[in-house]
């Protein structure tokens, strides 16, 4: 019978897993000239998709420390490999209900070609997608829709994803006031 201690690390070794396939398919995806790809995440019952190039790397929930007299979704700063990076809850910063430690399964830190030492609580990434097998919708986006939240597409199986442009997100002022 196993322990919980055993199943908790065949899970860090399967997210490991995860991560470091990833990683070489981050590192990969600007160098093909291929069809434009998109990280897919899930952020409590919102799925986004990310431009491969800008995401950094999707790691496991790392400690965060919380940094007095900030606003509410930003959580505080993490140690990432060396890189400290301030991690936000994007929901709430949209003004939508904060995400439960039970949905903050990992973070997507932000690629140091943004040049932000960030990143966002995701819930899980679920796989890499292709826009060219994604449909739009079409119609006018839903109120609201923060400016970094584009074009909504929709895949084979019905799930909706919105596109979430990391660049316009790094470079919000709403993003950068962090102080109370």
């Amino acid at each position: 019978m196993a322990t919980s201690g055993e199943a908790t690390n065949r899970q860090l070794v399967k997210l490991r897993e995860f991560s470091t396939q990833l990683a070489q398919r981050l590192k990969e995806a600007p160098n093909k000239p291929t069809e434009p790809t998109r990280l897919a995440v899930r952020i409590g019952a919102e799925s986004y998709l990310i431009e491969m190039a800008l995401a950094g790397e999707i790691v496991s929930l790392p400690g965060i420390a919380p940094v007095p007299w900030t606003r509410p979704w930003y959580r505080g700063l993490a140690n990432v490999r060396g890189r400290l990076i301030g991690v936000v809850d994007l929901l709430h910063l949209m003004g939508r209900e904060p995400l439960t430690p039970e949905q903050t399964q990992q973070v997507l830190v932000f690629g140091e070609v943004l040049g932000v030492n960030a990143g966002i609580l995701v819930t899980r990434a679920f796989g890499i997608r292709n826009l060219k097998d994604l449909t739009p919708i079409d119609g006018a986006p839903p109120a609201g829709r923060a400016s970094w939240e584009h074009v909504r597409y929709r895949d084979d199986d019905g799930l909706t994803m919105t596109a979430l442009e990391l660049r316009e997100l790094a470079t919000s002022s709403h993003f950068a006031a962090i102080a109370v």
